[in-house]
């Protein structure tokens, strides 16, 4: 009785592993790529909107949680508009802008200017601003 247990055992136990080894690399990557394609189209037929910060958060949590500085600036001020991006998820549908002047629009020393940290543009003149300082950080 006892070993007749262990062979019925034994059997369910590569029954289900068969049965998902043939889900997994026979049916799992048709189901993906089809699921994929049509969830891509649905959201390019949608009306392009403003994608804020909780939006990008869904997918840079991590990012997010570590940024001190810039955590009160909204991604887009910095990327730019990011409602392709929020659908394609690719790095070439948002702005990654690591120049100097891309910095300045917020940290440019003005006359009267104190609610952020400014820079003389003088400062480390030629040298881009990611070098030294992770706006991410």
């Amino acid at each position: 009785m006892k070993g007749k247990t262990i062979v019925l055992g034994v059997i369910f136990g590569v029954i289900v592993y068969l049965i998902l080894f043939t889900y997994v690399f026979g049916f799992s990557p048709f189901v993906t790529g089809s699921s994929q394609s049509k969830w891509i189209e649905l959201e390019l037929s949608r009306e392009p909107k403003f994608s804020d910060t909780a939006i990008c958060k869904e997918c840079h949590y991590q990012l997010y949680t570590g940024m001190k500085n810039h955590s009160s600036v909204n991604c887009e001020a910095c990327h730019g508009p990011g409602a392709e991006h929020t659908i394609k998820r690719s790095k070439d549908t948002i702005e990654i802008n690591r120049s100097r002047d891309a910095c300045l629009r917020c940290h440019m020393e003005i006359a009267g200017r104190n609610a952020v940290k400014v820079v003389n543009e003088s400062h480390s003149t030629g040298i881009l601003c990611v070098v030294c300082h992770n706006p991410h950080e």
